[in-house]
């Protein structure tokens, strides 16, 4: 039930971001909207708007999962897997583009840099999951990065641009990092491919 009702007020939650963007004015408009009860909105979201902010990404997150899930990439090499898997992702972006701009722009500021280490970890953690990742040493943590620099450049020229310079953006960065043997260069494709504003972000 408590699925339910979060689902419900994150519907809404979306309509005023769109409006006014996120901050703590976004619970006040859930109350004085009526639809829900105070107590209601406290219990389910105590770190007030910032669980909503978890939870539109958490939903994001399980969209991608679900999409994925009913697809067949089991056949496609690991690198055509991950393209799919990013393209996937951000077709689900632009259904609601607007909102997830909004959250976006909000992410980068240096006071929200927790949630959004938080989340960047966990995306690409599923897209590394869903893509079939089994590596548990090192690489573990060098993919990760790797693809957090690529989703992330690929981020700025989504909200920048449209889908089609997107995904030439992640075709030139998959067909970069493919043709880099050695981790020392991979790690500075990394740092030469992430903006400075997350410089602090990936630290």
């Amino acid at each position: 039930m408590n699925k339910k009702t979060k689902l419900k007020i994150l519907q809404e939650t979306k309509k005023i971001v769109k409006k006014i963007g996120w901050g703590s004015q976004v619970i006040e408009e859930l109350k004085m909207s009526n639809k829900f009860k105070y107590n209601e909105l406290k219990i389910l979201f105590p770190d007030g708007y910032s669980n909503l902010i978890n939870l539109s990404l958490t939903e994001l997150n399980e969209d991608l999962i679900n999409a994925i899930n009913s697809k067949n990439i089991i056949s496609l090499s690991l690198t055509k897997r991950v393209k799919k898997i990013l393209m996937v992702k951000f077709n689900l972006l632009n259904k609601d583009k607007a909102f997830y701009n909004k959250t976006f722009n909000h992410l980068l500021l240096p006071t929200k840099s927790i949630i959004m280490k938080k989340n960047l970890y966990n995306s690409v953690d599923t897209i590394w999951y869903l893509a079939g990742d089994n590596s548990t040493d090192f690489n573990f943590y060098t993919k990760r990065l790797i693809l957090a620099s690529i989703y992330i450049n690929a981020l700025f020229i989504f909200y920048n641009k449209d889908l089609i310079e997107t995904e030439n953006n992640i075709d030139k960065n998959l067909k970069k990092i493919s043709k880099i043997p050695k981790v020392k260069e991979r790690l500075r494709f990394i740092k030469e491919n992430i903006p400075i504003f997350f410089k602090s972000v990936m630290n």
